[in-house]
C-alpha cells in the first residue's frame, strides 16, 4: 500500500517512492471545496503509485483541477502528462520559464541525462510534451484561487531559475520545492540541493529568506517531508547553504576536484554518524557537489 500521510486540514501527502527508495519524494495533495490540486508529481515512473496514492485518499476523475510545479526538473514534472491524461479537467500550473520545458521537454531530458547519466536517467521514465493549451503561467505574487483557499506564489530561484513555492492560506503552508535542504529520515544530515548545471548562491540565499518572510507555519519540502517553520529553522538553511560553498571553495582551491570533494564530505557525515549513509544520500552529495563546484567558478 503507498504510504499516504495526512496533516490535517485536507493537506495529504503521498510519498511516490522517488527512483525506488521510499521518503525521499514526496507529492502534496490539498483537497478544497472546488476540487482538488496536486503539487509536483514526482518521475514518470512514479505514475502508478501516485494514482494509487490518490485512489486512497479518495479523489475521484474529475475532482483535480491543477497540478501545480515547483519547476520543471524530472522529480517534480516526470508524470505532469500522465497525470493531465488521466484528469482531464486539470491543468498545469508552472513558472512562464519552466512553461517551455513542458510544451518541448527535449533539452530538459538531454540536461538530465547528461548530469545523472544513461543508467540513472533510464528510470526515470523521461516525460512527454504537455500540450500548451492545458499549461497556465504564473508571476511572483500572483494568487491562485481555489474555493475555500489561495495559493500565492513566490518567485524562488536558485536551485533553478524558474523556482517557484506557494504559499497556502488560511493554512500558511509553503510548498517549498528544493528551495530548502534536502532532510528527512533518509538522509540523516540536511544537504543543500545545489544541483547542476546552475545554482545560484545568491538567488538561492535569497529564496530561502524568501520562503520565511511569508511567515508560514509550516515549510513542506519535496525532498523531504513536512517542518515548523522558525526563525531558528532559517537561520539553520542560510549557515547551511553558506558553510557548504564555503568550504567546497576552499577545498577547490586547493586543486581537489567535485569527486574528491564529494568522497570526503560522504566519509565526515559517515564518521559523525557512525554508520554509512543511505545509497540516496551518498549519490545525491555528489550532485549536489557538483552543483556548487561550478557555481564557484
Amino acid at each position: 500500500m503507498v504510504p499516504v500521510t495526512y496533516l490535517g486540514r485536507n493537506v495529504y501527502v503521498i510519498d511516490n517512492g522517488g527512483l525506488g527508495y521510499d521518503r525521499t519524494n514526496a507529492t502534496f495533495v490539498v483537497r478544497t471545496s472546488r476540487g482538488s490540486i496536486m503539487i509536483d508529481t514526482g518521475y514518470a515512473v512514479a505514475f502508478r503509485r501516485v494514482m494509487e496514492g490518490l485512489r486512497a485518499i479518495g479523489i475521484g476523475r474529475d475532482e483535480l483541477k491543477a497540478v501545480l510545479l515547483t519547476h520543471v526538473h524530472l522529480d517534480h514534472c516526470g508524470a505532469t502528462p500522465l497525470i493531465l491524461r488521466e484528469f482531464r479537467d486539470a491543468v498545469v500550473v508552472v513558472h512562464p520559464r519552466g512553461a517551455r520545458h513542458l510544451e518541448d521537454p527535449s533539452r530538459l531530458l538531454e540536461a538530465t541525462k547528461e548530469i545523472f547519466g544513461e543508467r540513472v536517467f533510464s528510470k526515470m521514465g523521461g516525460m512527454e510534451p504537455v500540450d500548451g493549451s492545458r499549461i497556465v503561467r504564473v508571476s511572483d505574487e500572483e494568487e491562485l484561487e481555489f474555493g475555500d483557499v489561495v495559493l500565492r506564489a513566490l518567485y524562488t530561484p536558485g536551485h533553478a531559475p524558474h523556482h517557484v513555492a506557494y504559499l497556502l492560506t488560511p493554512h500558511r503552508y509553503v510548498f517549498a520545492g528544493d528551495a530548502l535542504a534536502t532532510r528527512g529520515t533518509v538522509f540523516k544530515v540536511p544537504l543543500p540541493d545545489t544541483v547542476p548545471p546552475g545554482f545560484d548562491f545568491e538567488a538561492g540565499m535569497r529564496s530561502i529568506r524568501r520562503v520565511f518572510e511569508a511567515d508560514p507555519r509550516l515549510v513542506l519540502i519535496t525532498h523531504y517531508g513536512w517542518y515548523v517553520a522558525s526563525q531558528e529553522l532559517m537561520e539553520e538553511e542560510l549557515e547551511l547553504y553558506r558553510r557548504w560553498f564555503e568550504r567546497i571553495r576552499e577545498l577547490k582551491s586547493q586543486g581537489l576536484d567535485r569527486f574528491r570533494i564529494a568522497e570526503l564530505f560522504i566519509r565526515e557525515f559517515e564518521d559523525g554518524l557512525r554508520q554509512p549513509l543511505h545509497p540516496v544520500a551518498r549519490d545525491w552529495i555528489y550532485r549536489y557537489v557538483w552543483g556548487a563546484y561550478l557555481g564557484i567558478g
